[in-house]
């Protein structure tokens, strides 16, 4: 019964096209991985990622303690190679702490619970003297992570001031922290925003890269996002801080696929199963997937077998398959979907033209 049960779910899978999941990255090119495969990481590579991903552990399990600012540290200086400054990288934050600070005190506002939320949205959003009249702006240039990969990165949008949806949210949420007011991360297909509550304890969802506040149901319409994903919170869901510095663990395992081309190996199965022991609902299965798969596909080449359709007469392989599958099926069952590329570039165009009017006016 179980060899049916088995070749049952192996036919579905065959008639789905042995579908997979785009995260918007090429995360499943198997030619590319297999190169990359044949070669090792260079170990200065390897090193500061192995560090990162160590470190984050101890975050998680409670060994240290947990900081979404030294995770997102930690993650960026695995891109860099090791070249950040953990010095720079936090006095620059501590040093934008006292200016919150006393934009606060200055205008009486620390009896609103939201006093703090203001104040970081009026620093990075508006032209002010606090700021030297330079807000944080959004990169039009370049706003996609996988053209530039460092308009991601908080450290650049602390020296340039430019970032994306990845970068603003985030320094956003690390200066809500140092405040301490209450900020979350939320996520969507390709993209990443804050949320917070109201003094009545309402929430709202706050858009850095425009600087405003949009409806849930806009949010939900313009990323394709269904109500099955809202309800297992893999998308839309106001991240908790142990959910957000698993989260960091996405990041780590793009830049080290953008430094190494590799989607699959023993470092990344690591990383995933540490992040979705304590944020399972998230992309990381992706990332388990795709892995999945391209083990399961090298095995299926280096046997020179003929596709998935020989591998049902293979017991361990089809162990392989069902754990594969399984996964797939879990994100289906969660809500997974994702956005076009050249749709979200053209929703960025419509933003940067509807900025560009509101400056003329301005």
């Amino acid at each position: 019964m179980k060899r049916l049960i088995y070749i049952l779910s192996f036919a579905i899978f065959l008639q789905m096209n042995a579908q997979t999941f785009n995260s918007g990255q090429k995360w499943t090119d198997f030619h590319t991985n297999k190169n990359a495969l044949s070669h090792p990481v260079p170990t200065n590579i390897q090193k500061n990622f192995d560090i990162a991903i160590n470190e984050i552990s101890q975050m998680l399990k409670g060994e240290k303690p947990l900081s979404f600012k030294k995770a997102v540290f930690l993650v960026e200086n695995a891109y860099y190679e090791g070249q950040m400054s953990w010095e720079d990288y936090n006095n620059e934050i501590l040093r934008i702490k006292p200016i919150l600070d006393k934009m606060i005190d200055n205008r009486n506002l620390r009896q609103y619970k939201t006093a703090g939320n203001w104040a970081v949205f009026t620093y990075m959003s508006d032209s002010i003297p606090e700021n030297d009249f330079k807000p944080y702006q959004y990169d039009f240039e370049n706003f996609m992570s996988n053209s530039n990969i460092e308009s991601s990165l908080v450290s650049r949008l602390l020296k340039r001031k430019r970032g994306n949806c990845r970068s603003l949210p985030f320094l956003y949420k690390i200066l809500a922290n140092e405040v301490h007011v209450e900020a979350f991360i939320a996520v969507v297909p390709m993209h990443c925003y804050v949320k917070h509550k109201d003094e009545k304890g309402n929430w709202w969802n706050l858009e850095m890269t425009t600087g405003t506040f949009s409806r849930s149901s806009f949010i939900m319409e313009t990323f394709n996002v269904s109500e099955v994903a809202i309800e297992s919170g893999l998308f839309m869901k106001p991240l908790s801080e142990i959910e957000s510095v698993a989260f960091c663990i996405c990041d780590l395992l793009n830049y080290y696929e953008h430094k190494t081309g590799r989607y699959s190996d023993d470092f990344i199965k690591r990383c995933y199963d540490i992040g979705l022991r304590y944020y399972p609902n998230s992309q990381l299965q992706i990332s388990k997937g795709n892995d999945l798969k391209f083990r399961l596909d090298s095995k299926i080449i280096d046997m020179g077998l003929n596709g998935y359709r020989d591998i049902a007469k293979f017991p361990e392989l089809m162990k392989e398959f069902e754990v594969m599958d399984s996964t797939f099926k879990y994100l289906t069952k969660i809500g997974y979907s994702t956005l076009k590329s050249e749709d979200y570039e053209r929703m960025v165009n419509d933003i940067k033209v509807k900025q560009t009017k509101l400056n003329t006016k301005k």
